[in-house]
């Protein structure tokens, strides 16, 4: 738990102070912005001294930008403010969030959105649990809602009629292109989707995890940490150069961010996680429990939408979001497809001794995730026998186990200061004491 400001001038130059103080610390150059223009708007509504309602004051601005966005606050508003009252499922927290936070993002058909696995690698720690000499399967979590960008069928109609910037970004994130590099073999394959061997939400730029109540923090935490640590390597994985993949494409190619989202009932907060290569100098990172070796993750906006001033923020956030993803986020990982895509149509022309057809590269040998996927059920049929209460058996174990230890560090000594209590759900592991059984 974090001890922030919830209210006034101190939360906002609190948000305004942590945004520019990444911006210093990292080569990123781009963070959503906390803006609070619109608030204007409201002091300034036609009909003042009549009796009308808000919404329909609202509804004589004349700007349809503002009347649309002042009518989307008071909708977030009225369904957060009654979902508190009422006390409502979890359930029906997700679904305002799907129409009245993201329902622009979910209209646009240059990205999508769905509560959809994605899959990891995890490792035995003991090759005795191995089998066949397979000591790795393909593990998988779901996160509430995963938003990434749209994939395109060869003579997609909606080719005609758009520019040739688009047109090149839609080439690069062409099904066919995609599969040849999905399928590669010899080392050189990326993953597009974060189920692997898709194309449904490719190269994902944020996440969203809700819970019902605070109670539930660590929880929205880790999870999102998780999501968010496997969608950098992801993209990580495609910067680099095909054929020398400890170098990077560029002097930029590793400054990108990814956005976490989280709420836990009408408070809601927004992140950012980038790679640790994007760090210039960050004093605090050595005592975050969000910032490791796979990434730094930080939070960037914190409210709660029952307050209209803070659901109009929020709002602005999620726009700004989904702004960087469509002229952004697409040109970056479409310039960087361009690569992959040219090293694989040289390949793909490989002649086999002895044959006259030429063969995809996908024939001559599996991707190594295929292999983790094909060969590891067995690997987890043995650990699912072994597996007891606060063993870790793998990679994955160990570094959920660490994350939550610190988590609930970090949640110990904020309520120490604050005097508050929050109900635990589960306790954390004793990480070195099992880690060395499960040896």
């Amino acid at each position: 738990m974090d001890i922030l400001p919830l209210c006034g001038v101190h939360r906002a130059d609190a948000i305004d102070r942590a945004r520019q103080d990444i911006l210093n610390q990292t080569t990123l150059t781009f963070l959503p912005r906390r803006q609070a223009q619109f608030m204007e708007d409201y002091e300034s509504l036609p009909g003042k001294g009549k009796r009308m309602s808000m919404r329909d004051r609202i509804k004589l601005i004349s700007d349809d930008y503002r009347r649309k966005f002042l009518r989307r606050v008071e909708i977030v508003v009225q369904h957060s403010s009654q979902a508190e009252l009422e006390k409502v499922s979890e359930f029906n927290w997700e679904a305002d969030a799907w129409r009245d936070i993201f329902g622009r993002l979910r209209d646009d058909e240059r990205l999508r959105m769905d509560k959809r696995e994605y899959n990891y690698t995890a490792t035995v720690l003991n090759l005795a649990n191995t089998e066949d000499g397979h000591d790795a399967y393909m593990g998988k979590r779901i996160p509430d809602i995963t938003f990434g960008l749209s994939s395109y069928a060869d003579g997609d109609p909606e080719d005609q009629g758009v520019d040739e910037r688009e047109r090149r970004i839609r080439r690069s994130l062409a099904e066919q292109c995609l599969l040849r590099t999905i399928w590669a073999g010899d080392g050189r394959s990326i993953i597009a989707d974060g189920k692997w061997g898709h194309l449904t939400i490719l190269f994902p730029f944020a996440v969203y995890e809700a819970k019902r109540n605070r109670n539930w923090e660590v929880e929205v935490k880790m999870q999102l940490k998780l999501a968010l640590d496997t969608y950098l390597q992801l993209l990580d994985r495609v910067v680099r150069r095909p054929a020398q993949p400890e170098m990077y494409q560029s002097e930029g190619s590793s400054s990108f961010p990814i956005f976490g989202i989280t709420s836990s009932g009408s408070t809601w907060r927004v992140y950012v996680a980038y790679l640790p290569q994007c760090v210039k100098d960050d004093p605090t990172a050595q005592d975050d429990p969000l910032c490791d070796e796979d990434s730094h993750m930080k939070l960037i906006w914190w409210g709660n939408i029952v307050d209209r001033q803070q659901a109009g923020e929020l709002l602005d956030m999620v726009d700004q979001i989904h702004e960087y993803a469509v002229t952004t986020h697409r040109q970056f990982v479409a310039r960087h497809l361009e690569a992959w895509e040219k090293l694989h149509t040289s390949q793909q022309q490989l002649q086999l001794p002895g044959r006259d057809d030429i063969l995809p590269l996908s024939t001559l040998e599996q991707p190594g995730w295929y292999t983790i996927k094909s060969n590891g059920q067995a690997v987890r049929k043995l650990l699912r026998d072994k597996r007891k209460v606060d063993t870790l058996l793998t990679d994955d174990d160990v570094k959920r186990a660490k994350l939550e230890s610190r988590l609930r560090e970090c949640e110990a000594a904020t309520l120490r200061i604050t005097g508050s209590t929050v109900r635990r759900r589960g306790r954390p592991r004793n990480v070195g004491a099992t880690a060395t059984r499960a040896r």
